[in-house]
């Protein structure tokens, strides 16, 4: 049971539901980033999807994308929004998860 002071406004970002979003959405971007910094002019998103996503690139890659995450689980302790933390936790074991997968 949360108390909130007399004038506090709730957030409504405070969630288990948009941390784990924000977790999955912040990794997908940092990718999209680092396709545009590395191989933009020279590669396509389509091949580059099909060329780098084997084994041993792709651990590489997802573990490269979940390092920003570290920046928006640091943000969200800041405010603290502590449920949105969780989410950002539960976001990074799934993809400890998916990695563990590929690597087997």
């Amino acid at each position: 049971m949360e108390i909130h002071k007399r004038g506090q406004k709730q957030n409504n970002y405070n969630t288990v539901w948009f941390g784990f979003l924000a977790g999955l959405i912040v990794p997908a971007i940092a990718l999209l980033l680092f396709w545009y910094v590395k191989f933009y002019p020279a590669v396509s998103l389509s091949n580059f999807f099909t060329v780098q996503f084997q084994p041993d690139v792709i651990m590489k890659i997802v573990s490269l994308c979940a390092l920003p995450n570290l920046l928006v689980f640091y943000l969200f302790n800041r405010k603290e929004w502590y449920l949105a933390s969780k989410g950002i936790i539960g976001s990074i074991i799934l993809l400890i998860v998916i990695t563990l997968i590929i690597k087997l």
